[in-house]
């Protein structure tokens, strides 16, 4: 489950609340069919397994392609339902829960969301909807994102190429439509409002809901939140590397200094930069380069999947600045973004790229006119990036922070679509209770773009989980989880006193 800045990133690895998963290229064309949305959706009797999950039952609706233009045909949308476990009393509310992206599947994650909120199922249930063109509902394929791109410059030429393969038929990939599918599935369901409950991408998805649907929301969770209007640049997300660094470090007691530790990764990034280290993966002979770009990706990675990996970073640099380059070229394969080829699980296909291209090149801000030609939008680019300053990136270095997998920067810059949809950042929002909830290791989608996320709404709480990254709902404790749950019930933030329990990163010596 990941988002905004580890979007691209996500097509080699995706992050879920419970460990790090596969990235998942779908195999099936989507399909078409007729314009009007079915009367009567098949819908999987109450109490017929659909899925590995107690009281789940599956259903679809069929919804134009573009409502705007209906004689473009029609996509399948597939939901679960995971009933609560009361039946003596109706549920109190139905959660709609989005894990992210874009591209990812909800359903293929209900087994960890039943797992995660199992408290709220006693009296709610979950709610969860596969984003047009993921998973259950209409894949799409595109043959250039297949195989995943060894470079930066080939994984956006793939992104380009996968735009022209869809052709108009990408316009219907936003989330203005996605969030138009979800509502289609509430009115079949008769649910009056929703609690709405978006992880990374999830919480851009569900302030578009919120945006285009306010009488149909009554209340808001966002989960590694930022706002619809955020800076492609990637500054936040440097700022915030920077800061989880220190955080760590200032917890760990003497095993590290911050400073020091940023100062070591600016003087092996400068290194890395003259001086590439050359490196294999397992089974596969073909030499790669790791450079600073790399280091950027690796530490920005580490951030994300805190606690997994970022206690590993002080050690990493400080033995590579020695000469000794195995824990850094470990880290290089362990990330390995745009390395091998993504493989689908049989059961579920829990990541869409083609989807994933497609919702951020039609929605997400740009660096360039959109309706200059490719060459043009390359210009753009690259003058905009040169009156970046330096320091803003460091200890990383701007060209590096922005050409690695950490900023999703240019990755739109080949998509051939000058005309698409644009997706309004403005309100108005509903005035409804809203959680929003940051790791504060988090550099993927840090505090900072959280507050902000919670500015766009007049009645929001924002929680900050310490000693975690992207996605806190991953912590093993349960206790982000069950600030949500008790918010849900309650439409305000009860005991949160279990933060103060969540232990420090161990720093690797």
């Amino acid at each position: 489950m990941c988002g905004r800045s580890c979007a691209i990133h996500a097509f080699a690895m995706k992050q879920t609340f419970k460990g790090v998963g596969v990235a998942v290229a779908a195999l099936a064309v989507m399909t078409g069919g007729a314009s009007a949305v079915s009367a009567q959706p098949a819908q999987a009797p109450r109490g017929e397994p659909c899925l590995p999950v107690p009281g789940a039952e599956c259903g679809t609706v069929r919804v134009p392609l573009q409502r705007a233009h209906p004689e473009l045909g029609s996509t399948t949308v597939a939901y679960a339902v995971i009933r609560h476990r009361d039946t003596s009393k109706p549920a109190k509310g139905t959660v709609a829960i989005n894990p992210g992206g874009p591209g990812d599947s909800a359903i293929a994650y209900a087994p960890r969301f039943a797992q995660a909120f199992s408290d709220l199922l006693n009296d709610h249930d979950l709610l969860l909807i596969d984003p047009r063109g993921v998973n259950r509902s209409d894949p799409i394929d595109c043959a250039s994102l297949r195989s995943l791109p060894a470079t930066r410059d080939g994984f956006v030429r793939a992104i380009g190429e996968c735009g022209r393969s869809l052709g108009t038929r990408a316009r219907g990939y936003t989330s203005a439509e996605i969030a138009d599918d979800f509502d289609a599935v509430r009115a079949k369901l008769g649910i009056e409002r929703l609690d709405l409950l978006g992880q990374s991408y999830g919480t851009y998805l569900m302030a578009v809901y919120a945006q285009r649907h306010p009488d149909r929301v009554r209340s808001v969770v966002l989960s590694s939140a930022y706002p619809l209007a955020f800076d492609m640049w990637a500054r936040p997300e440097a700022r915030a590397a920077r800061r989880a660094l220190k955080l760590m470090c200032e917890r760990s007691g003497d095993a590290c200094k911050g400073d020091q530790v940023l100062r070591d990764i600016a003087r092996l990034a400068g290194r890395l930069r003259e001086r590439p280290v050359l490196y294999t993966m397992e089974g596969d002979d073909k030499q790669r380069r790791l450079d600073d770009t790399s280091l950027a990706s690796i530490v920005f990675g580490s951030t994300a999947q805190a606690p997994e990996a970022i206690g590993d970073v002080p050690a990493m640099v400080r033995t590579a600045l020695r000469g000794d380059n195995t824990l850094l070229i470990a880290a290089a394969r362990q990330q390995a973004p745009m390395s091998g080829s993504a493989a689908p699980r049989e059961e579920e296909r829990p990541f869409n790229p083609p989807q994933a291209a497609a919702v951020m090149c039609n929605d997400y801000p740009k660096l360039w006119d959109r309706k200059a030609p490719i060459s043009t939008r390359l210009r753009q680019f690259a003058a905009g990036r040169a009156a970046l300053p330096e320091q803003a990136y460091w200890p990383f270095g701007k060209e590096a922070w922005t050409s690695s997998m950490t900023a999703q920067g240019n990755a739109c810059i080949r998509w051939p679509d000058r005309d698409g949809p644009v997706q309004p950042v403005d309100g108005p929002f509903p005035d409804v209770p809203v959680l929003v909830v940051s790791g504060d290791l988090d550099a993927n989608t840090p505090t900072e773009s959280g507050r902000l996320a919670a500015r766009q709404f007049r009645r929001s709480t924002v929680v900050e989980v310490p000693n975690v990254g992207h996605v806190p709902e991953k912590e093993p404790s349960g206790c982000a989880a069950a600030i949500e749950t008790g918010f849900i019930r309650d439409l305000r933030v009860g005991d949160i006193s279990c933060l103060a329990k969540i232990p420090p990163v161990p720093v690797r010596s």
